[in-house]
């Protein structure tokens, strides 16, 4: 009961539920993909980063001499 109280109004975005068509409907959802483009691409390129840095640290620490795991 409280629950539709209090979450029937913040189902969507205004943008969502308003009915709206034609160019402003396709510029909302062109902005949230390049937003979400963007995400992608930073999230991906930062756990690229982290990859690169564990195989290089793995590689310098097998080159050490006397250093023992």
């Amino acid at each position: 009961m409280m629950n539709s109280l209090i979450f029937d109004n913040i189902l969507a975005c205004p943008m969502c539920m308003s009915g709206v068509e034609g160019k402003t409907l396709l510029a909302a959802n062109s902005a949230i993909g390049v937003m979400l483009v963007f995400l992608f691409a930073m999230l991906g390129s930062f756990i690229t980063f982290i990859f690169y840095l564990a195989r290089r640290s793995r590689k310098f620490a097998e080159e050490l001499p006397g250093e023992r795991n």
